[in-house]
């Protein structure tokens, strides 16, 4: 199992949560702004998969993904931080 060290507030679930998906080597999708697009990223992986025009377009692509791996999405908002986490 990988330990993951964070310099973060450890009693916040989403911190939790995501601290306990990459400690389990789940491969959870992200949605993340990047520029003027919205982008789906694997938790393992520096380049996205996809680049959408809206938040809500990368998050029903990233949960499909989710449902069919059994993994969780992570929705982060334009400020970079986690604000949802849908697990399936």
């Amino acid at each position: 199992m990988k330990k993951v060290l964070y310099k973060t507030n450890q009693n916040n679930p989403a911190v939790r949560a995501y601290k306990e998906a990459v400690e389990n080597g789940k491969k959870n999708q992200h949605v993340l702004p990047q520029g003027s697009k919205w982008v789906v990223k694997r938790a393992d992986s520096e380049r996205a998969s996809h680049a959408f025009g809206t938040q809500q377009e990368a998050t029903s692509y990233a949960e499909s993904i989710a449902q069919n791996q059994g993994t969780a999405v992570f929705v982060h908002g334009s400020d970079g931080r986690i604000k949802d986490i849908r697990d399936y």
